[in-house]
């Protein structure tokens, strides 16, 4: 009864999300089709007067778009054609801001494609910092940060430099509205998803929170729902099932209300987990079909094999050890053709048990064995990711602590010569005046 009223009290609340969202999109389109059919913008088919003297907030849903169709798909001649006219659009314009933003377009482009060297990276971020400085452009600042912290996460594999780089902008952007920084919502969620990759709990919570609650205008739902079912998911981590259900409850409304089956399966079958681990197993069982049968329908073979471990798991114990074992092969064939060696760690324990149950406690031995190894191997990974931030962390630090050190040199040989300088120029002075006492006083004694 309880879960029928929140599902109802959610579903209420992702109406009215949906209704406002829907509304903003429609009309964006609505704008980009009325001037793309009397555009002569060939390569992007942008009205030049929606991108020339405009604020980012206000150009952003066509730079957007540039980077989601065109930047994954053209290649490197028909896009940097596009972004040149972009670029001559600035020029023409006197609108540097433009030009700029060609260049953040540019640079994007060579991180994506891995086409260029880091030197050039680097030194095209340095360019970026140094033009949002000298104009005192906070909104282009946060925007290079994301960048930066997108390089030395995917690229350079620094990723506490990239923290630095994401909580810079996160800094910039916190107070800003979405109007004024329509990428807000995809900024915090992937701070967060950051921090969630490093089993942060604490933190994820933190940055997800705020952006399932920030408006959604010009984006899709999609952050929304991955946002509010994170947070759910690490509730369920820390074993704090009742906040976890309350955020998975949250976006299965959303996902209901919108008609999102592939999250109405998701958070179904991350709900039924959390009935499994109740010891509930008749309604998990219901949650946990529901997400296999929405998975298989969208072939979704990873999620679709992570509800079947768990079925097969409940078989099990219930007794039905012939169905189990139809479940966890076809869950293991699902796992093999994903490649999402993660799950090997719930599949082989459950070969382990099926086969002790059968009496073959030779080849139980055996899945316990992989168990372990792979249990080992995933651990490996992550302490070595871990020890390599400490590294990096480290690292950074010293950088500070050297610049810092740098800074009060400098600052004291300033000093220092300063001092000089005017003990020079007094000493100077004094002579002058030295002088021109004893001069008047042989005046007088004449």
């Amino acid at each position: 009864m309880r879960g029928q009223y929140q599902v109802k009290k959610w579903g209420q609340f992702a109406r009215n999300l949906h209704t406002r969202f829907t509304m903003k999109r429609f009309l964006l389109y609505f704008v980009l089709l009325l001037f793309t059919k009397t555009s002569v913008f060939a390569l992007s088919s942008f009205p030049p007067d929606m991108l020339v003297g405009k604020t980012f907030g206000q150009r952003y849903f066509y730079i957007d778009l540039i980077c989601e169709k065109y930047l994954p798909h053209e290649d490197a001649l028909t896009f940097f054609r596009r972004i040149n006219e972009i670029k001559k659009l600035g020029r023409e314009n006197n609108d540097r801001e433009l030009e700029m933003e060609a260049e953040l377009l540019q640079l994007n482009y060579f991180m994506h494609h891995k086409s260029v060297d880091s030197v050039k990276c680097v030194n095209m971020l340095k360019n970026l910092f140094h033009f949002a400085a000298n104009e005192n452009n906070t909104v282009f600042l946060a925007r290079v940060n994301n960048l930066a912290g997108d390089y030395y996460w995917n690229t350079e594999l620094n990723y506490e430099k990239a923290f630095e780089y994401y909580e810079a902008e996160y800094a910039i952007i916190k107070n800003l509205s979405v109007e004024e920084y329509p990428a807000k919502q995809k900024s915090v969620y992937n701070l967060g998803d950051k921090y969630w990759f490093f089993k942060d709990y604490n933190q994820t919570i933190r940055y997800m929170t705020e952006a399932y609650n920030t408006d959604i205008f010009g984006q899709s739902l999609y952050y929304t729902l991955q946002a509010t079912n994170t947070v759910g998911l690490c509730y369920q981590k820390t074993s704090k099932l009742d906040s976890s259900d309350y955020f998975f409850l949250r976006a299965n409304a959303i996902a209901v209300t919108v008609g999102n089956d592939a999250w109405d399966g998701i958070t179904a079958g991350n709900l039924g987990y959390n009935y499994f681990l109740r010891g509930k197993y008749d309604t998990a069982a219901v949650l946990l079909q529901k997400d296999l049968r929405l998975s298989v329908n969208r072939q979704d073979w990873g999620c679709a094999s992570g509800s079947l471990i768990t079925l097969a798991e409940l078989n099990l114990l219930k007794g039905n050890i012939k169905l189990a074992t139809q479940q966890a092969q076809q869950a293991r064939q699902w796992v093999k053709q994903t490649g999402e060696y993660p799950r090997l760690k719930s599949i082989y324990p459950l070969f382990s048990k099926l086969n002790e149950r059968q009496g073959r406690a030779d080849i139980a031995e055996m899945y316990r064995d992989s168990t372990t190894m792979v249990k080992d191997s995933l651990a490996r990974k992550f302490s070595a990711m871990q020890v390599l931030r400490w590294k990096q962390k480290t690292e950074i630090q010293e950088e500070h602590e050297t610049a810092q050190m740098r800074e009060k040199f400098t600052t004291i040989a300033l000093q220092s010569v300063s001092v000089i300088f005017i003990s020079i120029l007094l000493f100077v002075l004094g002579q002058k005046v030295y002088h021109r006492i004893r001069l008047n006083e042989g005046v007088h004694a004449h």
